[in-house]
């Protein structure tokens, strides 16, 4: 029992850093259009917090080595509350941007840690349940962040200085926790090289880099689509909500199943419903009908990307978890990064339409991906 606290309160310490930082890139965005900036400008320093996570990420198992988990994650806690402590006590733009990247390293030393923290301290027998419940409640602080910013108003010093008290309340609530768990014994060394973890378990990666892709295009460009098929701005928004509530909810459904059923063909399930449920949205949406299926599309990619996780967390013990982790969260954010301006161009090619067909295709080749790599991979 003493252990399952210990999990919930690492999962609590997640879930608000994770909100600091949702909380943090809407009002970076007011804050630069307050100064002036221009929209293309704005777009790439908003982009440099991704940009110093990849460029940290495969660092992250060397860096768990030399300083432990926990200290790693408190580390990247410490510069998120620096960073937030700096913004609010600096208006000059450049300095703004260094502050963006070391962000996004602290980002990926607490994402990744945590990630690695709550996979590699539950049981196998519930790996599912409490994996899911982890990424479930990670998803609802997409919406607390904003929501607390809504609260403290998105000028002045005050909402960055609630953004240091999240954050310090999530270093406290690690520290109750105490240092993560033994891992076995260290794993060979050539196991953590990114190349060799994609040829043991490609199928995982595919399933977590296509639920990346989606739910960028999800976040970004479903409003669009709704706004192109006449809808108001409103009931636009209302589909991303729809859509990321599935998702919630889709990844504690996916742990629990994930515990009683084969987790290959569950992937596979959840892949292919990603197919046919855009399909379907895209004949049922002018009737009005399309509510069912936008939810029940986010549940397939919810439960995709935690079945991803639990097989991830099952198959790599130790230092190799770490890197698993780590990797996980780069195709993560790749696909995010690669999704819109490609489905974006689609749109462009065959109007808004060409969004809920395009993200269709690229489910259909991530699940035969899935299919046909996870039938070699005895590991899987």
């Amino acid at each position: 029992m003493r252990g399952q606290w210990r999990i919930l309160l690492v999962v609590a310490a997640s879930f608000l850093s994770a909100g600091s930082f949702w909380m943090f890139l809407p009002l970076l965005s007011v804050s630069l259009k307050a100064r002036g900036v221009s929209d293309a400008d704005a777009g790439l320093i908003a982009g440099l917090p991704w940009a110093g996570q990849l460029a940290v990420s495969f660092l992250i198992p060397g860096i768990i080595r030399r300083f432990g988990l926990q200290r790693m994650v408190l580390m990247g806690l410490g510069a998120a509350l620096a960073v937030y402590a700096a913004f609010a006590f600096t208006s000059a733009v450049a300095v703004w941007s260094v502050l963006c990247v070391v962000l996004g390293v602290s980002l990926a030393l607490r994402w990744a840690g945590m990630d690695t923290w709550v996979n590699g301290a539950v049981p196998e027998e519930s790996r599912g349940r409490f994996v899911g419940l982890y990424e479930f409640i990670l998803s609802g602080s997409m919406a607390v962040g904003p929501g607390v910013l809504a609260v403290s108003g998105s000028t002045g010093r005050a909402p960055l200085l609630a953004a240091c008290g999240v954050v310090l309340v999530a270093i406290g609530l690690l520290l109750a926790a105490g240092r993560e768990p033994a891992h076995p014994a260290n794993v060979p060394s050539e196991t953590l090289h990114p190349w060799a973890l994609l040829r043991v378990a490609p199928a995982p990666f595919i399933g977590i880099a296509l639920v990346g892709l989606t739910e960028a295009c999800n976040l970004s460009l479903l409003p669009l689509f709704g706004l192109g098929e006449r809808m108001s701005v409103h009931a636009a928004a209302l589909l991303v909500v729809l859509v990321q509530a599935g998702v919630a909810v889709g990844a504690a459904l996916g742990g629990l199943l994930a515990d009683r059923i084969d987790r290959r063909g569950l992937q596979l399930v959840t892949a292919f419903t990603m197919v046919v449920l855009p399909l379907l949205v895209a004949v049922t949406f002018a009737k009005g009908a399309a509510w069912p299926d936008l939810f029940g599309w986010g549940l397939a990619q919810g439960a995709l990307f935690t079945v991803g996780m639990v097989k991830l967390g099952a198959r790599f013990p130790g230092g190799a978890l770490a890197a698993a982790m780590s990797l996980a969260m780069v195709v993560y954010t790749l696909g995010g990064i690669v999704g819109p301006p490609m489905l974006g161009a689609v749109m462009s090619g065959f109007g808004p339409v060409g969004l809920i067909y395009g993200l269709g295709v690229v489910a259909l080749a991530g699940g035969l991906a899935i299919w046909r790599f996870g039938r070699w991979v005895g590991a899987e």
